[in-house]
């Protein structure tokens, strides 16, 4: 049999070829998620103009300076978290693999899976965004711009923004596990190679949880942006512990944004955002099976 000698795998087996496929697209895509952070953070600002502004402030090493090693560590634990959640939510609430669900089943499972996920990202993503948006030059690196937010804030200003993260996550995830076998499936009737299959079933699943989340990082990205901000102001009295935890900031510019900048406004920054996470779905979908498939085979597991 295929599986003499062969032991049965786990949910935490799954972790270092996850994490692996992880780290692979964090650090290809970073330079297009500096791109989309400027854009999302500043409505109106196209790419091209981020692109040369980053450029001209920082120069070419500005992409391995300003916020890498945040970025790579905070997107590669995001996704680690995303695809070793999704399987177990799953199980947990329908008593079967993931294989064996629906779209729906999958979905759902998802976009439960991000809570884990958006506590563990949100004290990197807010490091990120202050480095990424550093054009004075104020941090000379990710730890100093932690004891800054640490000193003014505490632990707690660490989890800027947590309510528009808790959001973005929840629609880009669900959104992806939803209609990813439904674009392969379909897929698999006009494209005979399964390479090619995962590429554009991978990068139009990420494109459709970018529809359905866009507007959730422009305006948290904008939250953040002016919460950060008002750290260096010693007038601005600290909020409380729980501020950062309250989604009403988040839909207040929302409902702001779209109010003044309409659908434009609120999908600014969609064009290097649909780069960014279907580029991400494409890679995250030829990766993760075959991560897994020589992990498994490497170490004897089923």
């Amino acid at each position: 049999m295929a599986t003499d000698g062969k032991r049965k795998a786990n949910s935490f087996d799954t972790l270092p070829p996850i994490c692996g496929g992880a780290l692979v697209t964090s650090i290809i895509m970073y330079p297009v998620d500096v791109v989309r952070a400027i854009c999302m953070s500043n409505p109106g600002t196209g790419a091209g103009e981020a692109l040369s502004g980053f450029l001209k402030a920082h120069g070419m090493m500005g992409f391995v300076k300003q916020g890498l090693v945040a970025e790579v560590t905070r997107a590669s634990i995001s996704r680690a978290v995303k695809f070793f959640m999704q399987p177990v939510v799953h199980r947990s609430l329908y008593g079967k693999p993931e294989t064996q669900g629906t779209p729906v089943s999958k979905g759902l499972a998802g976009a439960l899976g991000t809570v884990p996920e958006v506590i563990a990202i949100s004290p990197l993503e807010n490091i990120k965004l202050a480095a990424q948006l550093d054009k004075e030059g104020k941090f000379k690196g990710s730890a100093d711009i932690a004891k800054h937010i640490l000193k003014t804030r505490g632990f707690n200003g660490l989890m800027i923004g947590y309510a528009g993260m808790q959001v973005r996550q929840f629609l880009w995830t669900g959104g992806f596990f939803l209609t990813l076998d439904f674009y392969k499936s379909n897929l698999a009737t006009v494209i005979p190679n399964k390479l090619a299959q995962d590429v554009i079933s991978g990068f139009a699943a990420g494109a459709t949880g970018t529809a359905l989340n866009c507007w959730t990082d422009v305006c948290r990205s904008i939250v953040q942006k002016k919460a950060l901000a008002d750290t260096f102001n010693p007038e601005i009295p600290k909020p409380s512990a729980l501020e950062a935890y309250n989604p009403g900031p988040f839909f207040a510019e929302a409902a702001n944004l779209g109010k003044t900048r309409g659908i434009a406004g609120l999908y600014a920054g969609v064009g290097p955002k649909m780069v960014h996470l279907g580029g991400s779905g494409a890679i995250l979908a030829v990766l993760m099976p075959r991560f897994k498939s020589m992990w498994f085979d490497a170490m004897g597991l089923y």
